[in-house]
């Protein structure tokens, strides 16, 4: 367990580019598109299901990005310079310490979230500085698993996972 972390955390806080996604934007004439992967959809269901609330922040605002949020029913602040001040917010609403949160990142606007957090986690693809002040770092990159396995070990270490494996048990 990361040193920070009390008990079980309570919110993970999520980039989009580069974290959700691999971090390539496809332009067409309806505006820009992006790939996301099922299987960090699919983790974040779990997630919420289990009492870990995600919530997604990102710098960039895009009309995919919040479609893909707003089909994940997923809390999300889309267009934001200052993640931190926005992480307070939700920290306060929730009653929760920093200490029981994680943040995933890839690049250095997650800096400072990720600095704040008990549990810091970077993508595998992820800039040298994020790696740096995260305290675990995934085997998979953005946008190709890098969420599924966070929400994974996150469970994991709340005692959730073997509920979320009984789900899907033959009976």
């Amino acid at each position: 367990m990361p040193s920070g972390v009390v008990g079980k955390v309570r919110i993970v806080f999520l980039d989009v580019d580069g974290t959700m996604t691999d971090g390539a934007i496809g332009w067409d004439t309806q505006g820009d598109q992006r790939s996301f992967y099922v299987r960090d959809g699919l983790a974040l269901d779990w997630a919420r299901e289990s009492g870990l609330l995600p919530v997604v922040i990102s710098g960039r605002d895009s009309e995919a990005a919040r479609g893909r949020m707003i089909d994940l029913h997923l809390e999300h602040y889309l267009g934001i310079k200052d993640k931190v001040a926005v992480a307070e917010q939700v920290i306060a609403r929730e009653e929760v310490l920093w200490g029981v949160c994680a943040a995933i990142g890839d690049d250095l606007p997650d800096v400072p979230l990720l600095k704040r957090v008990g549990w810091p986690i970077a993508v595998a693809d992820a800039v040298l500085q994020v790696r740096a002040v995260a305290k675990h770092t995934t085997v998979h990159e953005g946008g190709r698993g890098a969420v599924r396995e966070a929400v994974e070990m996150l469970l994991r270490h709340n005692g959730d996972w073997d509920d979320v494996l009984k789900k899907y048990e033959a009976s």
